[in-house]
């Protein structure tokens, strides 16, 4: 009997270690919520994190000492060979021990509940509220490449477009809708723009909606009639536009999730009446003899987010030709033929000659073609005032410059100067990557770019090239503390010149990158891929 009694006794000790044990433990590695870092020691560390860290030590010890103390009680009962005053006092400690460990558990979980609600409130998690960055993941690690306003921007003027870029095309039908509409096109239910200070949905037949030709780029415009405008004159909104699940690709393939996609964005209380202007292009005029190789590409790049209906297109010589940006050879004026491209969150247009097979000039080190301006050329350049930003403001005046061309290809590679550090990554800075020469804005893509949790798990983030379009930025919401991420770079980066970056691990402590030049080179370089 006494032998029965003390295997039982060991089962349910055994039991609770085994079923209670890894639930502390859970709320040691857990972090309540945040998950813990593995590799990246990520800096900033604010409030609720600290208490986060200092709860779940606390409640960790408390945790394992409720344990030890439930063997302690289990042993003094296996030990009383039938004492009776001595199983009492067992019986005593084990449920004592147990009520304190459903008290730390209890603890828990309202810790637990408290913080997240503080995390989320903050703008740290989705859900859709104010001030949050929304749920689903859609930008950069899923189907759509860019949107405007972007994922919780601020002071955007009331008389704003609403614009998504997607990575391929999609089911027009599934995002536009034709019926009850007060224009043309409208959009479909799959689409709500949510006024959450108010509670109050946007009546989407006053939604107006355009669609590129490719059906990658739709368009919305909550002031159609240019009468009704986002928002209020009284004071800022704050909205959230949801897409929903049931929207497909042009293939028939669902385009999100279960949870569809969705992000908020602040309106203030103003119209923007304020023009575009043109903040720097490439290449610039130089003094004879020109710098400017033949295959460069031009770049324009633009005080703010430009609609893309009006800057991006194809001048091949077959109407309906784009010309609201064009570019000239002189003196007879021969409209250059080629693609007009917007990219870096819709604030830079690029022209590549990637029309006219005679402008096919060679190949770049990872066997890409190369396309070419006319050699020892005089060019002219115009960005006209059919250019738009977000708020149909056109720009005031054209914009104008001329630039030489030389003989020269330019085929070196860019390189990687240097990058983030993973020893003190902010939760919410942009991530930077500095090259040494300027890039190509449209091949800095999620295509090229990949930002992943835990080397597996897609993430909402989004680029911007910026510093003499050299720095490349990974933007993305507020990363969790205590967690691995890993930014993947590929050779389908380019510099100006259409030269693609040759990738490799650098595996120096001191992230010198020393091994980028030359490409892939150096005691601290291995592989092909970064």
């Amino acid at each position: 009997m006494l032998k029965s009694r003390k295997i039982t006794v060991f089962v349910i000790i055994l039991m609770a270690v085994i079923f209670l044990l890894p639930e502390i433990g859970q709320a040691q590695v857990d972090n309540l919520g945040t998950n813990d870092l593995a590799n990246v020691n990520l800096g900033d560390r604010d409030l609720k994190d600290t208490i986060s860290l200092i709860i779940n030590v606390a409640l960790g010890f408390l945790g394992t000492l409720a344990v030890l103390i439930i063997l302690y009680g289990g042993w003094t009962w296996m030990t009383s060979q039938g004492a009776v005053d001595k199983i009492d006092k067992a019986k005593k400690i084990i449920l004592n021990a147990v009520i304190g460990l459903m008290i730390i558990l209890a603890s828990y979980a309202i810790a637990s509940f408290i913080l997240n609600q503080i995390y989320d409130a903050t703008g740290g998690g989705g859900g859709g509220g104010e001030n949050e960055y929304g749920g689903g993941v859609g930008l950069g690690g899923g189907v759509i490449e860019s949107h405007y306003p972007g994922r919780n921007a601020t002071d955007i003027p009331r008389n704003t477009n609403i614009y998504i870029t997607f990575k391929e095309p999609m089911n027009v039908d599934d995002l536009t809708t034709d019926v009850d509409c007060d224009f043309a096109l409208c959009a479909s239910d799959n689409l709500v723009l949510l006024d959450t200070t108010n509670d109050v949905d946007f009546d989407n037949n006053r939604l107006q909606a355009t669609v590129s030709a490719d059906g990658k780029v739709f368009g919305f415009n909550p002031h159609g009639d240019e009468n009704e405008h986002l928002g209020s004159q009284n004071g800022y909104t704050n909205y959230n536009v949801a897409l929903d699940s049931d929207i497909r690709k042009e293939d028939g393939e669902p385009a999100f999730s279960l949870l569809g996609y969705d992000w908020n964005f602040e309106v203030s209380d103003q119209i923007d009446l304020t023009p575009p202007t043109v903040t720097s292009v490439i290449p610039i005029d130089t003094a004879p003899p020109s710098v400017n190789a033949r295959n460069t590409v031009v770049q324009i790049n633009f005080s703010e987010a430009i609609n893309p209906m009006y800057a991006a297109g194809v001048y091949d010589g077959v109407l309906p030709d784009f010309i609201n940006i064009k570019i000239e050879e002189l003196p007879i004026l021969n409209i250059l033929k080629g693609s007009y491209t917007i990219s870096n969150q819709y604030r830079t247009v690029e022209f590549l000659a990637d029309v006219d097979p005679a402008d096919l000039c060679g190949v770049n080190s990872c066997g890409g073609n190369v396309y070419c301006l006319p050699a020892s050329a005089n060019l002219k350049a115009t960005v006209t005032t059919e250019i738009r930003d977000m708020a149909d403001n056109q720009l005031a005046d054209s914009y104008i410059w001329h630039f030489d061309t030389n003989n020269t290809i330019d085929l070196t590679p860019p390189t990687i100067e240097s990058m983030e550090s993973d020893a003190n990554v902010s939760l919410t800075v942009p991530i930077n990557v500095n090259f040494d020469k300027p890039l190509l804005a449209s091949s800095i893509n999620s295509s090229h770019v990949d930002f992943l949790e835990s080397a597996i798990t897609p993430v909402n983030y989004w680029l911007t090239l910026s510093g003499g379009s050299q720095i490349v930025s990974i933007n993305h919401d507020p990363l969790k503390p205590s967690t691995q991420y890993q930014p993947n770079f590929t050779s389908g980066i380019q510099d100006s010149n259409q030269n693609c970056w040759n990738p490799c691990v650098c595996d120096d402590p001191g992230g010198s990158c020393l091994c980028d030049n030359p490409p892939c080179a150096g005691i601290h370089c291995e592989g092909e891929s970064l």
